[in-house]
Formats: structure tokens, C-alpha cells, sequence
């Protein structure tokens, strides 16, 4: 590292000064003692951790949570670090008092080296016989699946657990793929039994390190020497590697996915200028290198989609030739479609973005712009420094590549409420154009046939619950980010009444988009705990209907019960500042930070019009 940036870092009076810095390191040349000293000014200018991470194994983890650190401040993220000790990540499980327990750990992260658990298999595979082979594959297994119910019952944290390396060279050579259960076959099976138990519990996932070696080149990511003299099982220019893909999770696990990804046209979805080429000169399809590129790209695009990630584009054009190109190229993987929302006309792109943000009913650090364009971008990044904005490079063979490396649209589990998401947005114009045909929102609102279900959570609900406690800013009345396992502990408890509500209308299904949790234990005054409902389906009275439905459950013939509910302010919770006193609630308590407190009792609690919303409870 160079010696005035090594200074400037070691001087740095901000966080905010501390990350430009580090943005101008060169990681793939970094020696440990450099990284150590980073992650010292983090620690030096940072206050407690927001997210903090256990590494546990057999083998010599450091410097490994160093470099999360340093990548995770870059992200806008604090993170922690608790190192367990050598070879004890089950003791330290079943001690109650140890140090890792009383860490609480948000994510737990376990690494197991063969070599250390199961010496023979790694050192003397072709001398075992097939009962020893299978013996041992059933014995890692359980091993990890007895310390997995362990740390599943003694912690609340996400865990994280690496799968094994398949060997670079086999035992017996090229005839191990002949053999009966050779050591391509036992790797193979050992991973997909890992993977299968891994699946069955929600806030438990495979780290897929086998993949990530295989993709920085096996023969680099270990070094014997290390291992021999310190019993470290990587390699230090591989933890970079390891630590960026650990940030893919920390991001998915907080909620921090993107919602929207916007583009440009010309020169981004296909090579050349509509307006200027016409429909037919663009590159795009098959027969050239640049074309094919571009389909490339448009194809990676797609999958993005397919994840639940809204489509945009945000393009200086005339319209007409920007639309007759997907009319007209069919071999555009890409159709009208599969866009929720276009701005494609010669005004400036930060205000596109928000017309586009407005359109979507979602908040503008919820973008990423992609453009071929510096001066645009430049632009936008300094009218919007919440948007991810992405100039892409000279050469379009490097656009998919370049998506793969985005950590942005990560998510821990892409449920069925994911992926009718564009369809959704779709629909919702449809719902627009409606209301603007219509004009009265009182006969509007009539005319969707707007139907609502409520129900007890079920365990099948517990991710989507999860999701809408993570990532749901506008309708929510505290914005308390409960984990997964703070769910699911609701969902046993008895003394929670943990309830989902879906909806439809007859513009189609709306999914899963609200929620309440109500505190039970104190009553006969209870506490809504969380209103939560997704911003798509704000507007048209279901919050009412929910309330409603409160209402008559908690209240209507019983004039003991007393309910009670706080608003805490938030950035972007404005639009029910005053949705409880607009519900019939009494301010009980306000405080300068803005936070209320409300009561609703019985002979107060009157239900509000909401006819036009069927219930089924």
C-alpha cells in the first residue's frame, strides 16, 4: 500500500473520511498487517457494531473477520467480530455463560476444515473401504447437524456453514472416476446432503465456499506452508474473496436489497442510437460479437427480474423509436413488458429517477441506474447520492459480468410474493388508469372488488412475515426490524397474536401485504406491537379494513380491553404520522423526537367506513 494513503488512513477524523479512503485500496495486494490497521481506525472512529458476526471453526479463522469489516464499512455497514476459540465451536455452544453466547451474535458463520475432522478421508480416501467411506460421510453429517440443532436452540443469529472442497488431484488419479464411491462421488454427496439440511431450517444457510474457490482457481486458495506453521486453511489472497461473498448475505440478511433496476438504451440494452441507426441498425441478437454481447446482457437482465427486482428505464430518447425497437426485435430477450415503469423523453435523468421512484411507490436509495453515459452519471451520482449508479465500462463483453459482481439484489430466499412482483406493478397501473378514467374515488373504490383475508400466521408465512418486517419503510407505524428467529419466537409464542393479510381485487392477486403483531401478555391492555403494510397496497382503504378487524377482535364486547400503540418517526414512515388518530386512537404521549403514544378503548373504538372492502376472516 502506498505510504501517504497507509498515513492518511491511519489519520483519518471521520468514518465518512475513513471510507473514501478505502475506497481508493488496491485489495488484491494488501498484506494482512494493512488490512489490521484499516479495521483499527474503523474500531477507533465507529461506534458499537450494528451487525455482529461469530466465526467459528478448526482451524485459524484470522485475518478473515478483518476483511468483512473493512468491506462491510465501505457498504455502510458497522460490523463485529467475536473469534471463537480453536476448535471449540461445539463446547462454546453448550456452555450457556461462554463468551459467544453472551456476544448474540446476528450471524453466525462456521468453516470446518476435512482435514481437521475427518483426517482419514482427506489423507487416506483410497485406503478406506466403501463402508468406511460412507461411514464417515454419515458421521460429518450428523456432526454438523448436532451442532446445528444446538445453535439453533442456544442463539437467535442467522447461520451461515461452508461446504468442502472437492480435492485438486484424486487420490487414485483419473481412475477415482471409476470407481465405486470414489472421492468425486463422496464430495459430491457430502455437499448435497449438506445443502438438503441446511434447507430445512429458515435462518440457516449454506456458505457455498466450493463455488467460490472454483471461481478464484483451486490451485491458489490454500497454502500448505501456512497450514503446516499456523494451521491456517486459506490462503491470505483468497480472504477478500470469501469476505465480499460473507457481505452478499450481511446485506440480504438486513434487508438492504435494491428494489428497482433502472437503464439506459442506447449504448446500454443494445449497441448504437435508436434515433440515428433506426430500429433495425441497433446491435442486438445473433450474428456479430457487439450483438451478441448486448443479448448477453439482456438475458442477465432477465434473471435479475426473475429474482423479484422491479425493471426500469430512464433514457434520453424520442419514445416512439425507443418503443418501436422492442416491437420490431423480436430477438430482444427484453419485451415492453418487463418494464414497471419507463421515462424516455430529453429531460434530466435525477429527475426521471424520481418521476420513476414516484411511479413505483418506492424510495429512490431503493435504485441502481446503470449507463454508458459519465457525464449522466456523474450527474445523477451527485444530484442522488442514494442511487447506485453504475457506468459501464467501454466493452459490452464485460455488462454481464459486471451484473454478477453487483452484491445489490441479493436476497436470502426469493418467495412467490418475489416473483409475481412486476405483474403487481402492472397491475397497479392498470388500477391508475382506471381511477383516471373513473375520476370519483368513492366509485373507484367500489369498482376494484377489493377482497382481503386475514389469518393467523402459519409457519409457511414466517419468510414473507420476515421480509415485510425488513424491508417495509412507508406503512410502518415503529419500524422495528425483528430477525428471523424473533419471528418465529412470536409465532411459538402464545402470548403474540402474529397475524398476515393478503389481498386481491379484479385486477388480480396482490400477495401477501400486511401484517400485526399484538403483545398479549399484559391484559387487559394490549399492545399493537407492528402495523406493517406494503406500500402497493396503500391508498384504498385496507389499512382501514385491518384496523376494522382490530377493532371488533380485540374490542367490540369486551370493555376491559384497552389497546395501545406507539408511532416512531422515521425518515420515510411520514405517510402515517397520523394514522392512529385518524383511526379513533387517543394521544396519550408525545415526545420531542415526534414518537407517540396511543390508547383506543372499548366505547371509543367505532368503526370507520370501509364497506367496499370484503374481509375474510
Amino acid at each position: 500500500m502506498d505510504k501517504k494513503l497507509k498515513q492518511l488512513l491511519k489519520q483519518a477524523n471521520s468514518l465518512d473520511e475513513l471510507v473514501d479512503l478505502i475506497k481508493q485500496v488496491d485489495f488484491s495486494e494488501i498484506k494482512s498487517t494493512e488490512i489490521s490497521l484499516i479495521d483499527k481506525s474503523i474500531k477507533k472512529l465507529s461506534q458499537k457494531p450494528e451487525f455482529k458476526i461469530a466465526y467459528l471453526g478448526n482451524y485459524t479463522i484470522e485475518p478473515l473477520p478483518s476483511y468483512v469489516n473493512v468491506f462491510s464499512v465501505s457498504e455502510g455497514i458497522i460490523a463485529g467480530e467475536y473469534i471463537g476459540s480453536y476448535q471449540q465451536y461445539f463446547q462454546e455452544l453448550l456452555n450457556p455463560n461462554s463468551p459467544l453466547i453472551n456476544y448474540n451474535p446476528d450471524l453466525i458463520y462456521l468453516d470446518i476444515s476435512l482435514r481437521e475432522l475427518q483426517p482419514k478421508i482427506y489423507y487416506e480416501y483410497s485406503s478406506l473401504s466403501l463402508d468406511e467411506r460412507k461411514n464417515s460421510l454419515n458421521f460429518i453429517i450428523s456432526h454438523i447437524s448436532d451442532w446445528l440443532k444446538v445453535a439453533v436452540n442456544q442463539t437467535s443469529a442467522n447461520i451461515l456453514i461452508s461446504n468442502f472442497l472437492q480435492p485438486n488431484f484424486y487420490q487414485t488419479g483419473i481412475a477415482d472416476l471409476n470407481q465405486e464411491y470414489g472421492e468425486s462421488e463422496f464430495y459430491l454427496e457430502l455437499n448435497l446432503e449438506l445443502l438438503r439440511l441446511l434447507k430445512k431450517e429458515s435462518r440457516v444457510h449454506l456458505f457455498d465456499i466450493e463455488r467460490l474457490a472454483s471461481r478464484f482457481g483451486k490451485e491458489q486458495v490454500q497454502n500448505a506452508k501456512m497450514y503446516y506453521i499456523a494451521k491456517m486453511e486459506w490462503r491470505e489472497n483468497f480472504l477478500p474473496t470469501i469476505a465480499r461473498e460473507l457481505i452478499r448475505y450481511i446485506k440480504a440478511i438486513k434487508g438492504y436489497t435494491k428494489k428497482c433496476l433502472v437503464l439506459d438504451l442506447d449504448n446500454t440494452l443494445w449497441g448504437g442510437v435508436v434515433g440515428e441507426e433506426g430500429v433495425m441498425g441497433i446491435k442486438i441478437g445473433q450474428g456479430d460479437p457487439v450483438s451478441e454481447a448486448f443479448l448477453e446482457f439482456q438475458r442477465k437482465i432477465k434473471t435479475i427480474k426473475d429474482r423479484g427486482i422491479l425493471l426500469a428505464i430512464c433514457s434520453k430518447n424520442n419514445i416512439n423509436d425507443a418503443l418501436e425497437a422492442f416491437e420490431k426485435r423480436p430477438e430482444m430477450p427484453l419485451k415492453k413488458s418487463d418494464f414497471s415503469a419507463m421515462e424516455i423523453n430529453w429531460e434530466r435523468k435525477h429527475e426521471n429517477l424520481q418521476k420513476i421512484a414516484s411511479t413505483l411507490n418506492i424510495g429512490t436509495d431503493s435504485l441502481v441506474f446503470i449507463d454508458d453515459n459519465p457525464a449522466e452519471c456523474s450527474l445523477v451520482t451527485q444530484m442522488m447520492p442514494e442511487v447506485k449508479t453504475i457506468l459501464l465500462p467501454s466493452d459490452p463483453a464485460t455488462y454481464s459480468g459486471l451484473l454478477d459482481q453487483l452484491n445489490e439484489f441479493e436476497k436470502i430466499q426469493i418467495l412467490q410474493d418475489d416473483l409475481s412482483k412486476a405483474t403487481q406493478y402492472i397491475q397497479n397501473k392498470q388500477r391508475e388508469d382506471h381511477k383516471q378514467q373513473i375520476g370519483d374515488m368513492t366509485s373507484y373504490l367500489q369498482s376494484l372488488g377489493t377482497e382481503i383475508k386475514i389469518w393467523e400466521a402459519t409457519e409457511e408465512d414466517l419468510p414473507r412475515v420476515h421480509q415485510l418486517f425488513s424491508k417495509t419503510n412507508q406503512f410502518n407505524l415503529t419500524t422495528i426490524r425483528y430477525s428471523m428467529a424473533e419471528v418465529e419466537e412470536f409465532f411459538r409464542d402464545g402470548n403474540y397474536d402474529l397475524t398476515v393479510v393478503s389481498a386481491h381485487d379484479n385486477f388480480g392477486e396482490i400477495g401477501i401485504i400486511a401484517l400485526y403483531l399484538v403483545d398479549l401478555r399484559e391484559k387487559p391492555y394490549l399492545l399493537i406491537d407492528s402495523l406493517i403494510m406494503s406500500c402497493r397496497a396503500m391508498g384504498r382503504g385496507i389499512e382501514t379494513a385491518i384496523v376494522n378487524h382490530l377493532k371488533t377482535k380485540y374490542l367490540t364486547n369486551y370493555p376491559e380491553i384497552q389497546l395501545s400503540a406507539t408511532y416512531i418517526p422515521t425518515k420515510k414512515n411520514k405517510p402515517v404520522v397520523d394514522f392512529f388518530e385518524q383511526q379513533g386512537f387517543e394521544v396519550v404521549e408525545k415526545e420531542e423526537t415526534g414518537t407517540k403514544k396511543y390508547i383506543l378503548k372499548s366505547e371509543s373504538a367505532k368503526l370507520i367506513d370501509s364497506s367496499w372492502i370484503k374481509i375474510i376472516a
